[in-house]
């Protein structure tokens, strides 16, 4: 196999290994591991190679990826080219998940009850939440944060949206008064400050409709597997998924994962281990994150 030694390879124990450890495979296992993988989460290229170079290494992996994600036909179907504009500085960093979040209403079709989609956004981790309802209202949003976000990750330190009456009203201000949040509506440091959670809405409408084309059922029935696929995706910033972020390991989608187990060693030794790697993958979150404005960029003033 000259084509592994070319790129570092090894020959151990009858299989070749690059000095990381990780295992060189050739092209058509390769293809077979990307065809599996792209099938159940509908990823494009880059998710695809990042998530296979965390556990293998082969030549050409990202026209292989490629390959895959043109052959698609319910990607071709829903992909489309999107040229992202500079954005002229960031948002204030997030140093905590769930620390900075950004919050927003999207519309989806109507079934049964459900129209609307609350959709949360981890500034940090880029971890997605979102829930069905009948209303778009601020007793909406307070009963999600207090029922499902901060049970879950905390109180938040601040919160992005924009400046619609269900973010503004004084159910919202009494809200954030109470828990200590500062409610941000699109502040002078960035005009688009809710631009990650209207990206998200993008992403997530994608996702739900590859998977009604795929599953001929509605899209209330398709968004827990959009949500999974969406925070086990790597982070074109990070390289990291929102699962990685937030739980110290990668999601194993069928594939071997290098994560301390608990039967392996003491459950105080495992902890350590654990938020070890937690530190270090946040640092990658830092980052990935846009380095906040000095300055501001015009004079209008906040809400």
């Amino acid at each position: 196999m000259e084509e592994f030694r070319k790129i570092g390879g090894t020959l151990d124990d009858g299989k070749w290994k690059l000095p990381d450890g990780r295992e060189l495979i050739p092209k058509a296992y390769a293809r077979k591991i990307l065809r599996r993988l792209h099938l159940q989460t509908h990823w494009g290229t880059q998710a695809l190679a990042e998530q296979f170079l965390k556990f293998f290494g082969c030549k050409g992996i990202y026209e292989l990826a490629k390959q895959e994600v043109q052959g698609c036909i319910i990607c071709q179907k829903i992909n489309k080219s999107r040229i992202r504009q500079a954005s002229p500085g960031g948002r204030p960093l997030a140093y905590r998940p769930f620390g900075r979040i950004q919050v927003d209403f999207t519309e989806l079709p109507k079934v049964g009850r459900h129209r609307y989609l609350l959709v949360l956004v981890d500034q940090l981790t880029h971890w997605v939440e979102a829930f069905p309802g009948p209303q778009a209202t601020a007793q909406v949003v307070a009963k999600k944060l207090l029922e499902e976000i901060v049970p879950r990750y905390g109180i938040p330190d601040s919160i992005d949206s924009d400046q619609g009456t269900r973010f503004t009203s004084k159910i919202i201000k009494h809200l954030a008064d109470a828990l200590g949040i500062r409610w941000e509506c699109h502040t002078p440091w960035h005009p688009q400050s809710s631009g990650q959670v209207e990206r998200m809405n993008q992403t997530l409408k994608a996702q739900i409709s590859k998977l009604m084309l795929e599953t001929r059922m509605s899209w209330v029935k398709c968004l827990s597997l959009a949500l999974l696929n969406i925070r086990t995706q790597p982070h074109s910033g990070s390289g990291l998924s929102p699962f990685e972020m937030l739980y110290g390991m990668p999601y194993k989608h069928g594939m071997p994962v290098g994560h301390p187990r608990i039967e392996d060693c003491q459950i105080q030794s495992y902890l350590v281990s654990i938020n070890k790697n937690l530190q270090e993958l946040r640092k990658r979150g830092l980052v990935s994150q846009s380095t906040p404005l000095g300055f501001a960029i015009h004079k209008i003033p906040t809400g």
